[in-house]
């Protein structure tokens, strides 16, 4: 069977990167299965504080449960509020067009602006990256701790279980994680 080119070119929106916030807060292979119980547990203490609030007559156990539930809610809100800060702020970014085009070696990596003088281009190895997440709606291309490449699966050229099979075959296996 051959393989066919994985490429991926077009916008990496706001939202992108609001899913990629909460990805890498808790990333990993099962970083959805995480969620899921962080927020089940939390759940399951607020109801608790509250209803031991209710039976003791306690009003302190009805605070300690608002508490959490606001914190949680803020937190959210403040992720969010930061993604529009900084989207805002790198603005120009964000109106750019992004294409990653996947060889056997590495990736080639290109920012095209309006005015192509700004244009930005970089080709990078496999060797050179710490880490290639395939997650649901993205492939997370970490070149640093503190650098990532955002690939939203809809501006891809092929299937996603093709792009895996692309990505499986000439990534090195210990950089490649594949998220449930």
């Amino acid at each position: 069977m051959k393989l066919k080119p994985l490429s991926a070119e077009g916008y990496v929106t706001p939202r992108d990167y609001n899913a990629y916030l909460k990805f890498n807060m808790l990333k990993g292979r099962f970083y959805r299965i995480k969620v899921i119980a962080l927020a089940f547990v939390l759940a399951i203490l607020c109801a608790a504080l509250f209803f031991f609030g209710w039976v003791y007559g306690n009003k302190t156990y009805w605070m300690a449960a608002g508490a959490i539930l606001l914190c949680v809610l803020m937190f959210f809100y403040v992720v969010n509020t930061n993604v529009k800060r900084v989207c805002n702020k790198s603005a120009k970014v964000i109106r750019a067009i992004q294409k990653v085009d996947f060889g056997k070696n590495g990736f080639v990596f290109e920012l095209k602006f309006k005015n192509p003088e700004e244009n930005e281009y970089n080709e990078i190895f496999y060797d050179e990256i710490d880490y290639i997440y395939l997650a649901p709606k993205a492939i997370y291309i970490y070149i640093d701790k503190g650098s990532v490449i955002v690939v939203p699966k809809r501006n891809i050229n092929i299937a996603p279980i093709e792009a895996h099979a692309f990505l499986a075959k000439f990534v090195p296996p210990q950089k490649l994680v594949v998220c449930v």
